[in-house]
Formats: C-alpha cells, sequence, structure tokens
C-alpha cells in the first residue's frame, strides 16, 4: 500500500499474528492471506461498536446509482455491486488492495464472506441484533458495553460452544472500549475472552481513532487503548 497510513501494523505476540489496522475494511488483507494459507474454514468473532456488516461495496454502488438515476437506485445498486466484486480475484490479494479505496470501513466482513475467506461470522456489537440470512449477530446490553467479562457474552447471547475450535479469527475494533479500565480483566475468572484469544489462528484489530474518541467515556488516548489491548493479548497468551 502506498498510503503509510493504511499500511497495517504486524505484530507477533508469544506466537500469535496480530494485525493492527486504522481503517477496520483493511483487515481483509490481512484474512485473505490467512484464508490462503489455511486448510481449515475461518470463522470470524468480532467485537465492535458497531455491527460493521453492511453488504460489499454498498455505499459506492449507492453513490454511483444515485448519480445515475436517483428513481432506478433499488435495480442499479446490486448491478454495481457485482460490477466491483467482479473485479477481485479472491487468490490475488492485489486485486482485493486494488479495490479497497471504494470499501467503507464496515463492509469487509460480507465482502470477506463472498471472496470465500470466511465460511462464518460471530458479530457481537453494542448497536444491532441484525438477522440476515447468514452470519450471526450479539447485541451487548448497555450495561456491559466495553466490557470483556463473561457476563458480556452471556447476556449478549455468545458461547465458545457456537465456534469450531482453531478455525477463529478474532477482530476486536478500539471504539468497543469505554476506557482503560476495560482491560483489567480477571483472567481467573472470565475465561470466554481467554478462550478466543487462545484459539484464534489471527487477532485483527482496528483503532478506528475517530469513532474511539467520540465514543470514549474516560480521557484517554487510542494509542494508550491499543497499548492497553495488546498487553492485555499477552497477558493472556502467558496465563
Amino acid at each position: 500500500m502506498e498510503d503509510n497510513n493504511l499500511t497495517p501494523k504486524c505484530l507477533s505476540i508469544r506466537g500469535k499474528k496480530i494485525v493492527v489496522v486504522d481503517d477496520h475494511q483493511y483487515v481483509l488483507l490481512a484474512w485473505g492471506q490467512l484464508s490462503q494459507q489455511s486448510k481449515n474454514p475461518l470463522t470470524l468473532v468480532s467485537i465492535d461498536y458497531h455491527p460493521d456488516t453492511n453488504p460489499p461495496f454498498w455505499l459506492y454502488a449507492y453513490q454511483k446509482a444515485i448519480a445515475i438515476n436517483p428513481d432506478k437506485e433499488a435495480v442499479l445498486v446490486p448491478g454495481f455491486q457485482k460490477k466491483i466484486l467482479a473485479t477481485l480475484n479472491p487468490q490475488d490479494l492485489k486485486t482485493v488492495e486494488a479495490a479497497m479505496k471504494n470499501m467503507r470501513n464496515d463492509e469487509h466482513i460480507n465482502t470477506a464472506m463472498e471472496l470465500g475467506y470466511l465460511t462464518e461470522y460471530h458479530m457481537i456489537n453494542c448497536m444491532e441484533k441484525h438477522r440476515y440470512s447468514r452470519g450471526h449477530h450479539y447485541l451487548v446490553p448497555e450495561s456491559c458495553f466495553g466490557s470483556l467479562e463473561d457476563r458480556m457474552f452471556e447476556e449478549s447471547g455468545f458461547s465458545m460452544k457456537a465456534v469450531i475450535p482453531d478455525s477463529i479469527i478474532l477482530d476486536i475494533d478500539l471504539d468497543y472500549f469505554l476506557g482503560l479500565k476495560n482491560f483489567a480483566l480477571d483472567l481467573n475468572e472470565h475465561v470466554v475472552f481467554k478462550a478466543l484469544v487462545n484459539q484464534a489462528q489471527m487477532i485483527t484489530i482496528a483503532r478506528s481513532e475517530s469513532y474511539f474518541n467520540y465514543l470514549k467515556k474516560e480521557a484517554c488516548t487510542i494509542a494508550e487503548c491499543e497499548n492497553q489491548l495488546l498487553k492485555l493479548l499477552s497477558r493472556v497468551l502467558l496465563y
């Protein structure tokens, strides 16, 4: 990628690959690379304030359709989506990277499904419990916003029984966290997040700084939040 802002930061913590991006949609490239390397179906578990499951290239297609004929938007949008998807070769990440400029930061999950990088996803979020023909959405109750405790997973309806062990990509958006106190997790009492981290083939993290700054409830920076999450992951992997 030519724009350094969009270049993923690749880390290894105790042998676990972790990819950090500024804009959430760019995790798609890391997922594609893992999909090419893996012989097993991949399941996404994403923890995010927003659901991020809009259709592939929806906004790009909508804007194109409206510019041509607002009265035919419903007909034109699917055609523009199919046209841009047809330019993507799932086995050639350069074709995927070339189309990223037309992808929003809430369209990558269903794009990954379309490309075959994921066979299933579990979206744990604070906004919507969508009911689509595929994928699963879990609505976090307001009292648990920002939490990684077992109660959050239980009250949102997510269980580790829903995923195949060792098939997981764990994806975390920093805008989910309200402040640094969310990372003080007692690993003796709370086992779900620990299991997700240890079973994940890869962990992807989106910084989403503007959303983080808008949603946070504590005076902290995105860098502090990222650092605390990485420290928590290291603690989990050492546990």
